[in-house]
């Protein structure tokens, strides 16, 4: 009997639909860092720094439903690779639709199109702590909660393709916010927030063009700013929903060249939860250029340098706050999972006569699974 029965529930296991298993993916990318501090009204320090940069594990997978449709799911966490903050953070996160026609329909948390976009071009991306990249001194670097993502299919191009995303968000609160890794926008209706971008992809050119409309973001940013009594004082950020406007280029020159490009403008968009120093931002303006050389008689190295900045501007007397970084860097390439880096950089910032300067050494090691 036991034996049959043993049998019956082989056949049944057996003979029952085969699901795709999840994937398990992530990396680890912690780095050394020199910070000194230069302070106005104290001593001076020498100060170094463990830093975890944009380290996360996710699952995701991919379900065949028929020809044309299957199920798609992601969920990421972030992690504290120097274990010197919070685990779990969110990341992207959904389930959704993927029609082989007809593009993608998501629905979770997730990256706007316009922060997407700024992928292909900034070369030092997540650096010092995620504060060295455009995230530290421009906005629209977000990933927003209840949110519906679309994504299209490439359409083809005789030399590329061109594919346009969109993301529509509820606020589900009484205004803007800050979450653990995502922020909520204002509004109770679907797409009183949203942001959509249209990128041409090729192996020589990458250009895109994205707009934000009242996403929360970060205003007047000051970047890896170590010092604790700067002259600037104790500024810091000003969180707003933001109108945001982004457009990038990248060109792949043969022998290993790429250059790089972005430039920016916002506007306060006005909304609950505003910080209240945000009604008086004008407008804010930023650029980048940069460039990376993957050596062509050694492949496992690529050496690279950025300038980028971005301007404030105030509807009162105010002085424009100017915030200027420039970085320079060399990849060590040991395979496609594992890289090691080192960089330095130096950080200026300035409102009227006032200036503090922030300069950085580092090297890193970056893991992908």
């Amino acid at each position: 009997m036991k034996t049959k029965l043993a049998a019956a529930i082989a056949l049944s296991l057996l003979a029952a639909p085969t699901f795709a298993a999840p994937t398990l993916y992530g990396e680890i990318d912690a780095s050394i860092d020199y910070l000194p501090e230069d302070n106005a009204n104290t001593s001076d320090k020498d100060v170094v720094e463990v830093s975890s940069n944009s380290s996360f594990i996710g699952l995701k997978g991919e379900e065949k439903l028929n020809d044309r449709l299957n199920a798609v799911y992601a969920i990421e966490w972030g992690l504290s690779a120097d274990g010197d903050s919070t685990d779990w953070t969110t990341r992207n996160r959904f389930v959704g639709l993927k029609d082989a026609q007809l593009g993608t329909l998501k629905v979770g948390a997730h990256d706007t199109p316009l922060k997407q976009l700024s992928s292909p071009v900034d070369t030092f991306n997540n650096y010092v702590a995620n504060k060295a990249d455009v995230t530290g001194i421009m906005t629209g670097e977000a990933r927003i909660s209840n949110a519906v993502i679309y994504e299209s299919p490439a359409i083809a191009l005789p030399t590329g393709a061109i594919k346009v995303n969109a993301l529509l968000a509820s606020g589900e609160a009484s205004g803007i916010a800050k979450g653990n890794g995502a922020s909520k926008t204002a509004g109770r209706g679907l797409g009183d927030a949203w942001s959509a971008s249209v990128v041409y992809d090729s192996p020589v050119v990458v250009a895109g063009i994205a707009y934000d409309k009242a996403i929360p973001s970060n205003f007047a940013g000051v970047g890896f700013l170590n010092t604790k009594q700067s002259e600037l004082g104790d500024r810091t950020s000003i969180f707003a929903a933001a109108n945001t406007l982004r457009a990038i280029g990248r060109v792949n020159i043969d022998g290993g060249l790429a250059l790089k490009a972005l430039y920016q403008t916002s506007e306060v968009e006005d909304a609950a939860g505003n910080e209240l120093a945000a009604a008086d931002i004008d407008d804010s303006q930023g650029w980048l250029l940069g460039a990376e050389y993957n050596l062509p008689t050694a492949k496992a190295w690529t050496v690279k340098a950025q300038y980028s900045q971005n301007t404030t501007s105030f509807k009162s007397a105010k002085s424009d706050f100017d915030a200027q970084q420039i970085f320079v860097g060399a990849d060590y390439a040991f395979n496609k999972q594992v890289k090691a880096y080192g960089y330095a950089g130096y950080l200026t910032l300035e409102q009227g006569d006032l200036e503090t300067k922030q300069p950085v050494v580092g090297t890193g090691l970056e893991y992908k699974f």
